[in-house]
């Protein structure tokens, strides 16, 4: 059988993790080689970022499946689980699964893939309109098709930089934040740039920025790690800025994996002798990308167009 196409893939995918518990993605790369009898020729296709392609199409198989909630990450990186709505899928589902499938059938697919193209639409446009259901612009040029890519891609790897997060302990994240912070400018040219704090007796601050390269201010942040679908609620935000008060700091950035509820982000807006910024897990995920913390690039494709003023020269 020829190399399937990515979504051909998340049935078989889903149908493997309905056998078992957690299931690794080295265990469902071997159930997909079986499943269409791929050759050692074809397994070993890469793509030009020299990631294996069945892999490629798998992890995009994976990524839509997560996306309608019809499976889920496990505890480890790199391991999954089929949800009791992925169970139900499977029974009342027959036919091979598409995204026009999940579009129809999966809210929450449906949800994350129109927010996605009204942003891009947004973009374009200017215009906030909805777009409709599955709605695709069959006239879309190649450049524009690179660009859906683009963001595509970006989202997916949000989303792995997150579960790679969850996956480490709660003082790695700690300094990573400080080195996303170095990486964005803070107090780049001092020998200290920014300051951890001990794992205990932090009094609610967990590192120090300086602000600009001279040393003249100081940035405090406290970086928690919560769980997906937890929130910073506001009391967790006042006990931050009474340990701000008893550092004599104005300043104060408060980073989370997860995000703040209503009532965190009014408190923090109307804080006036402080100011506080807030940094939700999706935000924290796109400075990481912004900036090339966590991340390395695979591939590095050019969009060129003719120079009309060299042909016109002369």
């Amino acid at each position: 059988m020829a190399m399937p196409k990515w979504h051909q893939i998340m049935r078989p995918v889903l149908e493997t993790l309905e056998q078992g518990d957690v299931v690794t993605s080295k265990e469902l790369l071997a159930a997909m080689v079986d499943e269409f009898g791929l050759t050692d020729e074809e397994q070993a296709e890469r793509l030009k970022s020299g990631q294996l392609r069945i892999y490629n199409r798998m992890y995009w198989a994976i990524t839509d499946l997560e996306k309608a909630k019809l499976l889920s990450y496990g505890d480890k990186r790199g391991t999954y689980r089929i949800t009791d709505d992925g169970r139900v899928f499977l029974a009342s589902h027959a036919s091979p699964i598409t995204t026009d499938v999940l579009m129809a059938d999966c809210p929450s697919f449906r949800e994350w893939k129109e927010g996605y193209q009204a942003q891009e639409r947004a973009k374009k446009t200017g215009a906030q309109d909805s777009p409709e259901v599955g709605d695709v612009d069959d006239a879309a040029s190649p450049e524009e098709v690179m660009q859906q890519a683009d963001g595509e891609l970006r989202d997916a790897l949000a989303d792995d930089l997150l579960h790679a997060i969850m996956g480490k302990d709660p003082y790695f994240f700690e300094h990573l934040v400080a080195r996303l912070l170095e990486a964005m400018g803070y107090g780049e040219s001092l020998e200290e740039p920014s300051t951890v704090t001990p794992k205990t007796g932090d009094e609610g601050i967990d590192g120090i920025v300086k602000e600009d390269r001279l040393g003249f201010d100081s940035v405090y942040y406290q970086a928690k790690r919560y769980d997906f679908g937890n929130s910073v609620q506001r009391p967790e935000l006042q006990k931050f800025v009474g340990a701000l008060s008893g550092k004599g700091a104005s300043k104060g950035l408060f980073i989370t994996t997860a995000d703040f509820t209503r009532g965190a982000r009014d408190y923090a807006e109307g804080l006036t002798s402080q100011r506080i910024v807030l940094v939700n897990g999706r935000a924290l995920a796109g400075l990481m990308i912004d900036y090339g913390v966590g991340v390395s690039v695979k591939a590095t494709y050019r969009v060129c167009s003719v120079d009309l003023d060299f042909f016109e020269e002369g």
